[in-house]
């Protein structure tokens, strides 16, 4: 369930930028006016993301950016992407704090600080979400040795 087929790949930081936008699964081109649009749109919203791979997104913030109101959007997320940008976003700033945990010292960093800079406020949801996604949970990867950093992705 925390999984989509968009977001289910082994080394999120063997991509650049700091997500493996071209994991994106796009289903086949529809030939109506809508699916062209929709096309169109989720090709800004790439863009945009794209250009900001280091810092956590807002939907009303992104929306301004490509032009489109937020039911477009969500619905052009829906049909391209299986999730609306909501989640999206939650999973990519996800991948942005283990990307923070995994190039930070210990003994300098706090998963806190690394969390809340990403825009997680709920710590204790942050870190059941973080542990479903990852197997581990954040502040075990804090503590990983940064010579040997290995990935592993835990979709149930």
């Amino acid at each position: 369930m925390f999984w989509s087929r968009a977001l289910c790949f082994t080394d999120p930081l063997a991509c650049q930028p700091a997500f493996p936008y071209s994991d994106i699964e796009v289903l086949p081109t529809t030939t109506s006016t809508r699916g062209r649009r929709h096309d169109a749109v989720i090709a800004r919203f790439k863009a945009f993301l794209e250009a900001n791979p280091d810092r956590p997104l807002y939907l009303a913030e992104i929306c301004g950016a490509i032009g489109v109101s937020e039911r477009t959007l969500r619905a052009s997320c829906k049909e391209h992407l299986g999730m609306g940008p909501i989640r999206f976003l939650t999973l990519r700033r996800m991948h942005l704090v283990r990307r923070a945990l995994l190039s930070a010292l210990p003994s300098t960093s706090t998963v806190t600080r690394i969390a809340t800079d990403h825009g997680f406020w709920e710590l204790g949801r942050f870190a059941v979400n973080y542990r479903a996604a990852f197997g581990e949970s954040p502040s075990e990867t804090l503590k990983h040795p940064k010579n040997q950093i290995t990935i592993q992705l835990f979709c149930p």
